[in-house]
């Protein structure tokens, strides 16, 4: 036998096998036993667990092997379905109660460390000076150069009233920097912003549906209906890039823009105790102003919920593109030691039994998502605009230009020059973007040279990559509209914060939001 003090799950394990096996001596029940196949297959996993401690020769580490053959369990069911241990639940905790302890910022992985893309205006990181474009090197005098994102951001968080120190590196100004800050708790904010458009249509963006999500879409809608100078003529409820949350905050936003008695959602599961029927009550809260809900390919889940009961039930137009097809639900069971399991138990359904996800859900747990009653291309999945934002460029160049990007675009958009220096700027940092049309091309001439020993052949592959490279040559033209707006929207966010940088350069600018305002403008 193994020296190893036994773990925990092991004991139990064991534990398990001894309950078996007395219910086997026990005669008659041992043949019920086995004769049910869940409680034979328990008993054999507990039985080789058994050998194993027994015969192997080297040391096991059974927390490690129990975590493996959960997670091969469990990664059978769907990608949805998964295991947190102890320590990972934390994180899932704080996502339920809507609040965080931490600084207040919002990052990104960088080579260095943490690159901020945006600081909390309430939060201790604000107050302490840092702003978007910083990257945080060091916490506590530890590097983070190396370390994930995971392990790096949760070095930024702690118990409330507690202080950290941080390594601040500032590129404007090629310095760094050493703050000490106090962590508080700060509240997740699900509406960065809800305002008027130029033609008085209410627009409201949610991130996600976690806790407090419906709370402050309402809250959002008092303030602006209450506003005495706009009269609104419709709304926009921005769902984009939403990846869901809380099933019952979907539900319960829906019901905000709905008369009482329609049914919003319903669920479908293996047992009845899954099965559930909504309905929305009370009064619509706009007074039935028409209404746009943007969504694209990553709104899913709970924001497919809103969205799909909105269009149902004929409430509101779809604006943008095919939803993601999430239509499972899943509930958290937690155990003894702290861990929990996040299971899929339900399939969702909308008016008119829409399901989004077939019966087999299982062995397909993508759906077909909702699509949009009005397509609209957006331009920041298209590959150009991917490469310079990944590239980081854009924050990089703003940075070092904030004030004057400001005033150049104080009253209206930025002109073309903006475009030229920004191009110069990206080339002199040896930006290159490679199409996949390019990159496809490349690879066809290498195959030439290399397989073919005709000149014919390898001259038409060179002239392929040639007008491949001739393709690449305007691009900043071609996404010419959408470079400014976002220098002009990272100018904002860097100098007065989220919201600025949604009246000021999201709102007025994004095609999608026009065509939404066009649309309900257009509607009896």
């Amino acid at each position: 036998m193994s020296e190893q003090p036994l773990s925990s799950r092991y004991a139990i394990a064991l534990s398990a096998l001894f309950l078996f096996a007395t219910v086997l001596i026990s005669g008659a029940m041992g043949v019920y036993v086995l004769s049910d196949r869940d409680l034979r297959q328990a008993f054999t996993f507990a039985r080789v667990a058994q050998e194993i401690d027994l015969i192997y020769p080297g040391q096991v580490n059974w927390d490690r092997l129990f975590d493996d053959a959960m997670d091969g369990m469990i990664g059978r069911l769907d990608r949805f379905s998964t295991y947190h241990e102890a320590s990972q639940f934390g994180r899932i905790r704080e996502d339920m109660s809507g609040s965080y302890t931490g600084i207040g910022v919002s990052v990104i992985q960088h080579q260095r460390g943490l690159l901020i893309m945006s600081v909390r205006e309430d939060g201790p990181a604000a107050e302490a000076g840092l702003m978007s474009g910083d990257i945080i090197i060091g916490v506590d005098s530890t590097p983070l150069s190396g370390l994930g994102i995971e392990a790096s951001t949760e070095m930024l968080r702690g118990p409330e009233d507690t202080g950290v120190r941080v390594s601040v590196f500032r590129p404007t100004e090629a310095d760094t920097l050493e703050i000490e800050m106090t962590r508080r708790k700060i509240d997740f904010i699900r509406v960065p912003y809800a305002g008027f458009t130029a033609d008085s249509m209410i627009y409201v963006r949610l991130l996600d549906f976690d806790a407090g999500a419906t709370r402050e879409v309402e809250r959002a809608l008092d303030s602006l209906l209450d506003d005495k100078s706009v009269r609104p003529q419709g709304i926009i409820l921005d769902l984009r890039d939403n990846p869901g949350g809380l099933f019952n905050e979907a539900y319960e936003t829906a019901n905000l823009f709905l008369e009482g008695g329609q049914f919003i959602v319903g669920t479908r599961g293996r047992s009845r105790w899954n099965e559930e029927k909504h309905f929305s009550s009370g009064h619509d809260m706009t007074g039935g102003l028409p209404m746009a809900v943007l969504v694209d390919n990553g709104s899913a889940s709970s924001a497919e919920i809103a969205a799909g009961a909105l269009k149902q039930l004929g409430r509101a137009i779809l604006v943008g593109d095919t939803t993601f097809g999430k239509g499972l639900v899943q509930g958290f069971t937690r155990f003894l030691d702290g861990s929990a399991l996040r299971l899929t138990i339900s399939r969702y359904y909308l008016e008119g039994g829409v399901f989004l996800n077939e019966f087999d859900s299982v062995l397909n747990d993508t759906g077909h998502g909702l699509p949009p009653d009005r397509v609209v291309n957006f331009v920041e999945r298209e590959s150009f605009p991917r490469a310079l934002d990944y590239s980081l460029l854009l924050n990089r160049f703003t940075n070092e230009h904030t004030d004057e990007i400001i005033a150049a675009s104080a009253e209206f958009s930025l002109d073309d020059s903006w475009l030229d220096r920004f191009e110069a700027f990206a080339k002199e940092e040896g930006f290159d973007y490679a199409s996949p049309l390019r990159r496809a091309a490349e690879s066809l001439y290498d195959l030439a040279q290399l397989e073919s020993k005709l000149p014919a052949t390898v001259k038409a592959a060179e002239q392929l990559v040639s007008r491949a490279r001739s393709q690449e040559s305007d691009r900043f033209r071609k996404y010419s509209k959408y470079i400014k707006m976002r220098l002009k929207e990272i100018a904002y966010e860097r100098k007065f914060g989220t919201r600025e940088a949604y009246a000021r350069a999201i709102v007025p600018e994004r095609e999608d939001i026009r065509i939404a305002a066009e649309l309900l403008k257009a509607q009896p």
